[in-house]
């Protein structure tokens, strides 16, 4: 790689930086690319050489999400792991969750935007929903619905708890015995 393309890169990785700091500071509502490239110590305009606008900035940083959160080898419980996974994913990259939570629960309710964000991320989770009512276990619904629920819990949560809150250990086993026993617990 060229001195070039390595300031190039260097210059897209510190906007990227920048920007999840301050959406972890600010919000993604109230972070404007003035206060990204600013925080990547750059010109706007170098913003704009790397990025159209501060939602393909999101999408990008969105991808490492994506790549942090796929779970590992499937174990006896499969829907554990997704939610410990899904969970760390999103404490990993919290300033990102929360802009994408932010962004698409400000879009227009009628553009689903915030149904398709929660429906793909949860795909895996739906999977083995599915997986299980096909083996004839018994769920309380629509695998989709369910999935889609369990998302939005763990990306309030994720919104609601501070950094290293003392309660972060607890979530995915809490979502999990939730999902898997309701409020009440398995039926005796």
């Amino acid at each position: 790689m060229g001195t070039r393309d390595e300031r190039a890169s260097r210059t897209r990785a510190d906007l990227m930086a920048a920007a999840k700091r301050l959406f972890g500071e600010h919000g993604y509502l109230d972070t404007k690319i003035a206060d990204i490239a600013a925080g990547a110590g750059r010109a706007v305009g170098s913003f704009y050489t790397h990025f159209d606008d501060k939602k393909q900035l999101l999408t990008a940083l969105r991808n490492e999400l994506t790549e942090t959160a796929a779970p590992g080898p499937a174990s006896e419980d499969p829907i554990r792991e997704h939610v410990t996974a899904c969970w760390t994913a999103l404490r990993t990259h919290r300033p990102t969750a929360i802009a994408l939570l932010q962004s698409a629960t400000a879009s227009a309710p009628t553009s689903g935007q915030l149904w398709d964000e929660l429906t793909t991320w949860t795909v895996p989770l739906r999977k083995h929903l599915e997986n299980r009512r096909d083996r004839g276990e018994p769920l309380t619904g629509d695998p989709e619905l369910l999935a889609t629920a369990v998302g939005v819990m763990l990306a309030g949560l994720n919104h609601a708890l501070p950094a290293d809150d003392p309660r972060d250990g607890r979530v995915a086993d809490t979502v999990t015995n939730l999902v898997l026993h309701g409020l009440t617990g398995p039926e005796q």
